[in-house]
């Protein structure tokens, strides 16, 4: 049985350019949340506080944990759905399993962020992947220029998530001790989400010279 590898383009189901504009939608609604959950939670420290607890704040009706919880669950909805029309257009699976595992992941930490441990978990998860997707992307038939960048963001994130897993929190990661805790969350978030909503600008402005990749062996 013959099967797809990387992306195939199919004039008949090109449905890039709306995935494109809701994966804006979504990256542009939780950069301007997390920033005003941010300004509602007392004391907060980019350096010092982490994401998860803007959404763990107490009592959880407060603002900052409303505001950043519904966020991400809107984030990782979005998320799906673009998943589902890039498959669809006949988009790399590979790309599109991790972004989809990423999504729900933080559709997850949106919904048990107010259990510390089972967030954290969620968070490391919804990184890992994302990350794993920013890699990938390249999967897609991008130009090679966005596959370079790709690569370095994917790249930044992913090592600061597995030296923040192999080192802790601690003094003994050097990242924390220059960054803080909070800082080296931002090294993992911030490149992956600048980078996705980058890419859906890409996806949105596809234009006739968009590189149309058919394989016909292996999808993976």
């Amino acid at each position: 049985m013959k099967m797809q590898r990387g992306s195939i383009f199919r004039p008949e189901q090109d449905y890039y350019k709306i995935a494109g504009i809701i994966m804006m939608i979504g990256c542009f609604q939780f950069i301007l949340a997390v920033n005003l959950a941010e300004t509602m939670f007392p004391g907060f420290s980019i350096a010092k506080n982490t994401f998860s607890e803007l959404g763990s704040s107490v009592p959880m009706i407060g603002p900052s944990a409303i505001i950043f919880n519904l966020s991400i669950i809107i984030l990782g909805i979005l998320f799906l759905i673009a998943v589902y029309l890039i498959l669809k257009s006949g988009g790399c699976r590979l790309f599109s399993s991790c972004l989809a595992i990423s999504s729900i992941f933080a559709i997850g930490v949106g919904i048990f962020n107010q259990y510390p441990g089972s967030a954290h978990l969620l968070y490391a998860l919804t990184f890992l992947f994302g990350s794993l997707a920013v890699i990938f992307s390249y999967r897609l038939g991008l130009n090679i220029p966005i596959v370079i960048i790709s690569f370095i963001i994917g790249l930044i994130a992913l090592l600061t998530l597995i030296l923040q897993f192999i080192l802790g929190d601690g003094s003994t990661n050097f990242l924390v001790t220059y960054l803080g805790v909070g800082g080296t969350q931002i090294l993992i978030l911030y490149p992956i989400i600048f980078y996705l909503t980058a890419l859906g600008g890409y996806l949105t402005s596809r234009g006739e010279d968009w590189v149309r990749i058919r394989f016909t062996n292996g999808y993976w």
